[in-house]
């Protein structure tokens, strides 16, 4: 079967085989461009006039069934949304077993990865069917902005990738709202990167010496690929939320029509952008966006309440370890609420400092809404104070707010890690799926970081008080007419607990995978990779050898992943030393086998073995990493060290054996290796507060 952007208009016989030719494509950017030829399987549907397919290698196609139904549910929302409907007759979609390892947005022949794309009802997660869903939604957004729409150079990258972030986030969300896809942890292409809500990823990273605007300039391909990072797809996605909340819904997708309809077959910039918005708003977008886009960072809010119902705004630039970082200006879309009133409020907060009229003197004000908003709040101790009493009432996306906002002032120095775990202890005992998230990547993170100290058992134990609680709240094994996010919040659970010594847990997971092993469906999809992580950390040679084997045998790439994934969990040397050379066989596809290596490097906390495999076998390696990964994968393994010592290692053997294009990443490496340290020494000092 041969597959392009468009169908077939001929194909007929030849010597050496078949020759076929496709009809013409509309006008188009190279880059889209697609050609797959193979023995494939597939499986199709029509949806508005559209043929749908999607196509796998032999005997996959039924794992298909439910990216074929989402792509139709998805293209009608986007024909509504847009308001041009998909312009070509077909949307091929296609399932890459390897070699490729995400997914392109081809005009009407999508590629993706297999576990991108392919979803077993038997033996697939919740968490695969919810990356399927949103990654579809991605690549489906592209048809239109990206593809019908291009943009005009490569600075311009966000505007690609920062709106199908946004939009297919949108999508998602609107069908399925029980996932709770705006504060969820997102997925990363690199298996071992930080994981975590993806506004926080971007902020994260825009808080720092090496962050960029959202649009830079590109003069190179290395620069290019440089480009494809958090701030271009996720800060890009959450100025949008927060600019669509501001302008209303109705009015920004109007302006998207605008857009869309101005510049259909043709390129364009971000200035043609906001000139519709501009149109269809009546609000001065332009002015408002100039900040968000074109200079780097972002700002904290800080609050300030005086005796007559007052309260003092004041904008500065957030940093984190980065002293001499140059000030900005924003004009900042505020939301805020006050306890016991239905109604947020809104408005533009232009200048560095504003202030808020007739605020109740004992109610709580709570500004950002459902943290829509690309900026931290720092309240004064009056207003904490009553945050804090009204909790209870508040809604999950809030507390995530104040939970990420806590963390992050912790990350900076401006508070005290006393300051995030009285937060996280006044909280009502609850099971919201992304409350409870946030505090296990922040308890996760804190446990490597004291990797190697005497004050890492005294956290585990505290991070098991606070954690297991909803764990027996949800029982530990799946009940019937439970919510749809206690499955993810379980296995979250289970694999932290496990991974933080708790006893019970441990010994239950080592009774799932001796059940599993005799009756794989004996145990649910959804607690398989949380199970063999956990059995992998507290075992030994033996259940080593076991996943092992199991990765060997599976046809199942998403199967496989699970497989040799819980091998990064080891401990042992010698079984690390294993699970790394399997990055250099054919045990996993090419595409994730390289990642296997980070994922020892965090997992284990062993980065220096890590290191020094890669040190040694680099370039076979590289020879694996795509363009896009190529750059950065060397400094990658980096961050994941503490001891500054290292950044003269990495900066050595780069200016040796590393082009020019990974300079940036090399000092990404060097600052979050900074960063570490100096977290590291704070916790250190400051861990005796947990009783």
């Amino acid at each position: 079967m041969a597959v392009s952007n468009m169908p077939i208009a001929s194909e007929r016989k030849v010597s050496a085989g078949r020759e076929v030719s496709f009809q013409p494509t509309p006008s188009m950017s190279t880059y889209l461009n697609v050609f797959c030829a193979g023995e494939f399987d597939a499986i199709e549907s029509e949806t508005e006039g559209v043929k749908l397919r999607i196509i796998t290698t032999k005997g996959k196609a039924e794992s298909g069934r439910y990216a074929l139904e989402s792509t139709a549910q998805i293209l009608h929302y986007y024909n509504q949304y847009f308001g041009i409907p998909y312009p070509l007759p077909k949307l091929d979609q296609l399932a890459i077993p390897g070699g490729f390892g995400g997914a392109m947005e081809n005009w009407g022949g999508i590629t993706y990865y297999e576990t991108a794309l392919l979803f077993d009802p038997q033996n697939s997660s919740i968490t695969t069917k919810q990356r399927v869903y949103e990654v579809i939604a991605h690549e489906v957004a592209h048809q239109w902005f990206g593809d019908l729409v291009t943009m005009a150079w490569w600075d311009n990258l966000w505007l690609n990738e920062g709106f199908a972030s946004w939009m297919g986030t949108k999508c998602t969300a609107h069908f399925n709202p029980q996932w709770e896809v705006w504060l969820e942890k997102s997925i990363p292409r690199d298996p071992a990167r930080r994981i975590g809500i993806p506004k926080e990823q971007a902020m994260e990273g825009d808080a720092r010496a090496t962050t960029h605007p959202i649009q830079q300039p590109v003069a190179t391909e290395g620069e290019a690929n440089n480009a494809f990072d958090d701030i271009t797809y996720k800060k890009g996605q959450s100025f949008l939320r927060m600019l669509e909340s501001f302008l209303g819904e109705e009015p920004f997708r109007d302006g998207i029509r605008r857009y869309i309809q101005a510049h259909q077959y043709s390129n364009s910039t971000t200035a043609d952008l906001w000139n519709a918005l501009d149109a269809a708003s009546g609000k001065p977008v332009t002015e408002i966006a100039a900040a968000w886009t074109e200079q780097p960072g972002f700002p904290v809010v800080t609050v300030k309440r005086e005796n007559n119902g007052k309260v003092l705004l004041a904008q500065e630039r957030f940093t984190i370890g980065f002293s001499k970082a140059s000030d900005g200006l924003w004009k900042i879309p505020i939301t805020y609420f006050i306890d016991a009133q239905s109604a947020p409020a809104t408005m533009l907060m232009s200048q560095k400092t504003t202030s808020l009229e007739d605020i109740p003197m004992d109610r709580a004000l709570k500004l950002n809404v459902d943290g829509a908003g690309n900026y931290r709040v720092a309240y004064d101790a009056t207003s904490w104070k009553l945050l804090l009493a009204s909790l209870p009432r508040m809604n999950a996306p809030d507390k995530v707010n104040l939970l990420s906002d806590a963390w992050a002032f912790v990350q900076a120095g401006l508070q005290p890690l006393a300051f995030y775990i009285d937060l996280v202890g006044r909280l009502p005992q609850d099971t919201a799926l992304a409350v409870r998230e946030q505090i296990i990547n922040v308890f996760d993170s804190i446990n490597h970081l004291l990797a190697d100290t005497p004050q890492r058992d005294q956290f585990r134990n505290y991070a098991q008080w606070v954690l297991r609680p909803t764990l027996n709240e949800l029982t530990f094994e799946p009940i019937r007419a439970e919510l749809p996010t206690a499955p993810v919040l379980r296995a979250s659970l289970i694999q932290e607990l496990g991974l933080l010594g708790d006893q019970d847990v441990i010994k239950r997971c080592r009774e799932n995978f001796e059940a599993y092993l005799k009756n794989p469906a004996s145990v649910p999809s959804d607690l398989r990779g949380a199970t063999f992580a956990v059995v992998t950390r507290n075992g030994n040679a033996e259940i080593w050898q076991r996943l092992h084997d199991l990765g060997l045998k599976t046809t199942s790439t998403e199967e496989k992943q699970n497989y040799y994934d819980a091998l990064a969990f080891a401990t042992d040397p010698a079984l690390i030393k294993k699970t790394l050379a399997i990055a250099l066989t054919d045990g996993l596809p090419t595409s994730r086998a390289v990642f296997l290596v980070s994922k020892v490097a965090r997992e284990s906390d062993r980065p220096d073995l890590a290191w020094e495999f890669a040190n040694a076998n680099f370039k076979g390696l590289l020879a694996k990493v795509d363009a896009l990964g190529a750059n950065s994968y060397i400094p990658s393994l980096f961050t994941f060290f503490t001891n500054p010592n290292r950044i003269e290692e990495l900066r050595s053997f780069a200016s040796i054996h590393l082009s020019e294009p990974s300079a940036k990443p090399v000092e990404i490496a060097a600052d979050e290796i900074r960063f570490r340290a100096d977290l590291r020494r704070r916790l250190i000092e400051q861990i005796g507060v947990l009783k």
